[in-house]
């Protein structure tokens, strides 16, 4: 396997676990109400519809275990990685601030590596035949 898809693998699986911790770890926001004086309680921005966080995990899940497919290396799988991880970079984008910044940055890096790398990966390796090498060529003399 050559190095660029051990990278796409190795990043990732961290990507999917990372993502799938930060949902299971669950948000920094805390809803709490407002009151000040007489005027009624209001509340904090609520944390974001539990779908986008079901979507995370299951991306962060579903990458990890796809990523350690690919270390068979199987092409496809690194097509399905860049997807999952396009997908979890998304998620992070609309949830942006309702997780521990730290988490965010981590999985929104790790996620958009993971996307270059496996994209790259993905692609038909170019390597020479056998008779197509020009170490191969007639010796005339």
């Amino acid at each position: 396997m050559t190095p660029i898809r051990v990278a796409g693998s190795v990043i990732g699986l961290v990507d999917g676990i990372v993502a799938a911790f930060m949902v299971i770890s669950g948000p920094a926001i805390q809803v709490q109400p407002l009151c000040h004086g007489p005027l009624p309680c209001t509340s904090l921005p609520m944390p974001p519809s539990p779908g986008l966080d079901n979507a995370l995990l299951a991306a962060g899940a579903i990458l990890a275990i796809v990523s350690l497919v690919s270390f068979t290396g199987i092409r496809l799988t690194f097509a399905l990685g860049a997807v999952l991880s396009a997908a979890a970079l998304v998620v992070v984008g609309l949830t942006w601030g309702t997780y521990a910044t730290d988490d965010s940055i981590a999985v929104a890096a790790l996620s958009l590596a993971a996307l270059v790398v496996d994209a790259v990966g993905s692609r038909p390796s170019k390597g020479l035949s056998e008779k197509d090498s020009p170490l191969n060529l007639p010796v005339f003399g």
